[in-house]
């Protein structure tokens, strides 16, 4: 069997500061975070990590500490000093009206920075899957876009191609979902087919693009190894973090604690 050749070296994804900075409700809130997902304060895991805080986290942590709520009261805590989210309503009808009414109710505005908050600001609008999805994902909006295609929704088509060449341009990559705890993870890389939908013909936006293109190439193939006599490459998809998925099922959570 002949040896594995070693790949020649590409240039290294650039690291993204800003990633580093950006915190997840584990880390902001802790022991606050714990009690409500231990406790079973709401019924769905996603819930309280989604929850945008009325004021200052630290304002917040201080309040907790001295007080220490429980039961009934710790749910009061966290409606007091959080904007929890709720869910969309389904619709009816025929499934082509139906789809076409659902676009008003799944477009978003603008994320702008909220200290706290898991959310990550987004510069144009988007559409979420909704629900308990209340941020954009990956791959999902690919096939999103080509449904905004077909329904002539092309101006939401190029702002969401704005939303993800920025993601791109702060984190060095798209993230699994537009959260601070989606950070570690990713989704297949559908950026450049999610490109061929567009039909911005400006110069310096299409300059934009490609030089985020390049960037994500760069970072996915980062790590990549070939086999001598293969036309295939392995491509190694790195594991950014070895942390708990925040979002998760409490079974897996609780698994987490105890390990």
């Amino acid at each position: 069997m002949a040896p594995a050749q070693t790949a020649p070296s590409r240039p290294a994804a650039s690291p993204a500061p800003s990633a580093a900075k950006a915190q997840s409700p584990a880390d902001i809130y802790g022991p606050l975070f714990q009690a409500v997902q231990q406790g079973h304060v709401f019924a769905d895991g996603k819930t309280f990590v989604d929850a945008v805080p009325k004021r200052a986290a630290a304002a917040i942590m201080a309040d907790y500490a001295r007080t220490r709520p429980a039961g009934p009261a710790l749910k009061a805590f966290v409606l007091a000093n959080f904007v929890v989210p709720g869910e969309n309503d389904r619709g009816s009808g025929d499934l082509r009206s139906h789809v076409r009414a659902l676009w008003p109710q799944l477009v978003r505005q603008p994320v702008a920075p909220v200290a706290g908050s898991s959310a990550l600001p987004l510069p144009a609008p988007y559409v979420v899957p909704g629900g308990r999805f209340r941020e954009i994902y990956y791959w999902d909006s690919y096939f999103t876009m080509l449904g905004l295609k077909v329904d002539g929704q092309q101006p939401l088509v190029e702002s969401m191609l704005d939303d993800f060449t920025s993601l791109i341009e702060r984190y060095g990559h798209i993230p699994n979902g537009t959260r601070t705890y989606y950070l570690s993870r990713s989704q297949p890389p559908y950026y450049a087919l999610m490109l061929d939908l567009s039909t911005n013909t400006d110069p310096t936006v299409a300059k934009r693009r490609l030089t985020a293109l390049r960037r994500e190439h760069a970072f996915w193939m980062e790590g990549e190894t070939c086999l001598a006599g293969q036309p295939a490459c392995l491509r190694v998809a790195n594991r950014h973090s070895g942390r708990c998925r925040i979002d998760t099922s409490r079974r897996r959570f609780q698994v987490l604690l105890n390990a």
